[in-house]
């Protein structure tokens, strides 16, 4: 029998309880019965979401909202001048980290653990989706809203639980799983770790970590994550990718409008027989989500759910917000919202959609952190070969201060000098949508890329551009009444 902490423990509250990975493990806690409350600077869907379920919510950060809460939860976001933070310290309230609270809600599930510079989110979607179709009723806390809940998390009645882990910050070596993934490790958050080698380092602590009756799967697609699955000793390991070595391999592989087909070849190290699932079938574009997909079918056999499940589940698969989702059609014209935010995952994002797209690709990019800019400016310049057009917005700080010289007309500028011949920004950001009205024309593909607040804008567009539409054909028509 599950048993967490007392219920009577008193408010558990949220500082920054808006963010993606704090509103999932606030909504589990409420679900199971605990008083959760929280607090954040401004209004978001998230934060909507969780009022309309009965948590209590404050807008903007105040001492007064933690007078009588019992416990506090920070993410890595909140900095030590959090004015919540402060008042908690004082009043010697217990202060708990996200991954610490999340480790809690693990300890008495066996769980499953995806991490991952890229494509955790959407493993993660793709694993829920497997549990969910053989019937095995998981909790889920994920770091982006999957569609077929509404939400990014879920309260199962097993004894399974998958995870998001979220490597920013070193905190995801907390997580007692029984199972990870690593889906990929790329360079990210140098910030925090001071070099690729430290970053590398974690990971297999990730790996190391879980029991011996447990088991880590591994894409070994780069030379890096092959080096890590040939390194660890003393643990169970299944690879999975395009690699000819992997234990799960994908195979003959098909683009048909949006679904992306493939067979999946498994070898006895899985299966204790090598054996061809035939015809699996994913509504997602690129080679990147049929890794993603791997992953998920890796863990799904190693937990016994049959081929039949597995293909009928990834078919019937719903998406995750932000990740490829059209969010609306104007004269044939597709808009298409992603959280694209690192270099590799803008050039996979963009090369899936050159795939699909048989007019213009438009690109809107909002750069997403001054640290991050800096320590992959190279990579970052060199991201956007696939557009026929390009803009780029301010950069989305996220907390981070103002850096001198980093700024969207310096990257415009860099980008043009490796050959693009239309790579601009808006001069004025309220007129968006007619200057893009200009551009695009049928078949065309506008896609916004950034994990800011790019998205809201792509969800705005549709209605805009179908007013211009309208406007457009009415004065037309005006016109020849003339």
């Amino acid at each position: 029998m599950t048993t967490y902490f007392s219920k009577d423990i008193g408010i558990i509250h949220f500082v920054g309880i808006g963010g993606i990975g704090m509103s999932g493990i606030a909504e589990v806690l409420y679900d199971l019965g605990y008083k959760v409350s929280g607090s954040d600077i401004s209004y978001s869907l998230n934060i909507e979401r969780l009022k309309k379920i009965g948590i209590k919510i404050y807008i903007g950060q105040e001492a007064k909202n933690i007078e009588n809460v019992s416990i506090i939860v920070i993410s890595s976001a909140i900095k030590e001048d959090n004015v919540e933070l402060i008042a908690g310290h004082l009043k010697k309230i217990p202060i708990v980290r996200r991954a610490d609270m999340l480790a809690e809600l693990m300890r008495f599930k066996r769980s499953i653990a995806v991490g991952g510079t890229h494509g955790k989110t959407t493993t993660t979607s793709f694993i829920s989706a497997l549990l969910e179709g053989a019937k095995l009723d998981p909790t889920v806390v994920n770091g982006g809203i999957i569609e077929a809940y509404g939400t990014n998390a879920r309260l199962g009645k097993s004894n399974l639980m998958v995870v998001e882990a979220d490597e920013s910050d070193g905190t995801f070596n907390r997580l007692p799983a029984t199972y990870i993934v690593i889906t990929n490790i790329d360079r990210e958050h140098l910030d925090y770790y001071k070099s690729f080698d430290n970053l590398l380092k974690a990971f297999r602590n990730f790996a190391e970590n879980i029991p011996f009756y447990g088991v880590a799967f591994i894409c070994i697609d780069s030379p890096d994550t092959e080096n890590l699955y040939k390194d660890i000793k003393y643990r169970k390991l299944i690879s999975f990718g395009f690699n000819v070595k992997a234990d799960v391999r994908a195979l003959n592989i098909k683009i048909i409008k949006h679904l992306t087909y493939f067979d999946v070849l498994i070898n006895k190290n899985t299966l204790k027989q090598s054996k061809i699932i035939k015809n699996i079938m994913i509504p997602l574009p690129g080679d990147y989500n049929i890794r993603n997909a791997l992953g998920a079918i890796a863990v799904a056999l190693e937990l016994g759910i049959k081929e039949d499940i597995i293909r009928k589940s990834l078919l019937e698969f719903k998406g995750v917000e932000r990740r490829f989702s059209f969010v609306g059609k104007v004269n044939s014209i597709s808009i298409i919202d992603d959280y694209a935010h690192h270099p590799t995952e803008i050039k996979n994002t963009l090369k899936a959609a050159r795939a699909l797209c048989s007019g213009k690709l438009i690109a809107i990019f909002e750069p997403h952190r001054y640290s991050r800019i800096i320590d992959l400016y190279d990579e970052f310049i060199n991201s956007f070969g696939d557009t026929d057009y390009l803009f780029v917005t301010d950069i989305y700080g996220a907390g981070e201060k103002y850096i001198e010289g980093v700024n969207k007309e310096k990257i415009i500028e860099s980008i043009k000098d490796t050959g693009h011949k239309h790579v601009s920004f808006f001069e004025n950001e309220n007129s968006m949508e007619l200057e893009l009205f200009k551009i695009a024309d049928k078949s065309d593909f506008i896609i916004f890329l950034g994990a800011g607040a790019i998205s809201k804008k792509a969800r705005a567009l549709e209605k805009k551009m179908l007013q211009l539409l309208e406007n457009n054909i009415a004065n037309n028509s005006n016109k020849k009444n003339i």
